[in-house]
């Protein structure tokens, strides 16, 4: 199956189940937008964040969720421009432990059988996160925002740490987005999600002022009300801009100098030329 022809969607892109839904049924969708009808398997997996975002695929997982949920059908074929629903039944009546369990949805293309010596599988992973009945502490940690100290013009890299260390996922979306904050303005990082007992590496590109000595600062205040804030500083000066108009003006300055140079020659030379007409009448 070739790249064109592969074209899978999955939605929602995620599932995010509190106490409250643990005993109603989830769904998501799956669609072919491809040209070729797919075998399609459907998978639970437990995993491990990395710091990128994406999914680490492991059986023993921390909080690992797949042995709480069901999901039907386990397996179909999906004919070009079709959907299937696939449902996600939770059974998590005999858990005691409060806060997040977390599990992949892996709905599965398998590699044909071709001649070649490598058989790559193709699918797309929906995240669950399902938060369990009880207390739960919801914090965050953020560290190292980082950038270039001097930099001729934007856009500036920006990158930090948020380290999880509560007992939920933790959500930086819409609203919620975490921010930097310089020179009166405000730009949001890309949404994403701080899984439980995760760190995540964010960045974002910064448009900041022509010329600063700026401190980029992000904040953030938790549900207890307490407010972190990391910063960094940056110094923004366009040496090539200002070369360029030294350099200008040096031009122009040289200019005007022989232009003065010039009319001084002009006046002398008719300075004495009248005056050696004046020599010759008076003769």
């Amino acid at each position: 199956m070739s790249k064109e022809e592969f074209s899978l969607s999955v939605t929602p892109t995620r599932l995010v189940v509190g106490p409250a839904d643990l005993d109603t049924t989830q769904q998501l969708l799956v669609v072919n937008r491809g040209r070729s009808s797919m075998p399609v398997q459907v998978q639970k997996r437990n995993f491990v964040s990395m710091p990128d975002g994406t999914l680490h695929y492991q059986d023993d997982a921390p909080y690992g969720g797949a042995d709480l949920v069901t999901v039907e059908p386990t397996q179909f074929e999906l004919a070009p421009g079709t959907s299937q629903v696939i449902t996600v039944k939770i059974d998590a009546a005999t858990e005691t432990d409060s806060g997040d369990q977390q599990l992949a949805v892996v709905v599965l293309v398998p590699a044909t059988e071709t001649e070649a010596n490598i058989r790559v599988n193709r699918g797309v992973g929906a995240p669950v996160y399902l938060t369990l009945p009880g207390p739960v502490e919801d914090s965050v940690a953020l560290s190292d925002l980082h950038a270039p100290a001097f930099v001729a013009r934007g856009p500036v890299d920006l990158s930090m740490k948020v380290r999880n260390l509560g007992t939920v996922h933790h959500d930086f979306r819409g609203p919620s987005a975490l921010t930097v904050r310089s020179a009166g303005a405000s730009t949001a990082f890309p949404d994403f999600t701080v899984p439980r007992d995760a760190t995540r590496d964010i960045s974002m590109t910064w448009d900041p002022p022509l010329l600063c000595l700026c401190h980029p600062t992000v904040s953030y205040t938790d549900p207890a009300g307490a407010t972190q804030t990391v910063a960094v500083r940056v110094i923004v000066f366009p040496w090539d801009l200002v070369l360029g108009a030294l350099g200008a003006l040096g031009l122009a300055l040289l200019a005007v100098r022989l232009a003065r140079r010039s009319f001084r020659s002009q006046v002398a030379k008719a300075a004495a030329a009248s005056g050696s007409s004046s020599n010759h009448h008076g003769a």
